[in-house]
């Protein structure tokens, strides 16, 4: 039981600074992606996941070059 109350606590610990972190994303996952990828660097049709500097995880498919609207994103 010791244990188990451990390892929640620790898990409890790690996971809260990604929760701080996380309020302070950006709204707009499609924004947000250029402090990842650049404008251009996602090839069309091509799905990356990385994450924004704020810790979050992040999920972007290229569109077509040159129209950076067409860059689908979402926060995971």
């Amino acid at each position: 039981m010791r244990n188990l109350i451990a390892v929640t606590a620790a898990i409890a610990l790690l996971a809260a600074p990604s929760a701080v972190h996380a309020k302070d994303c950006p709204a707009n996952p499609r924004n947000a992606s250029l402090a990842v990828w650049p404008g251009g660097t996602i090839p069309t049709g091509r799905t990356v996941t990385g994450s924004h500097p704020c810790g979050r995880k992040l999920t972007c498919t290229g569109g077509v070059p040159g129209n950076f609207a067409s860059r689908q994103c979402h926060w995971d």
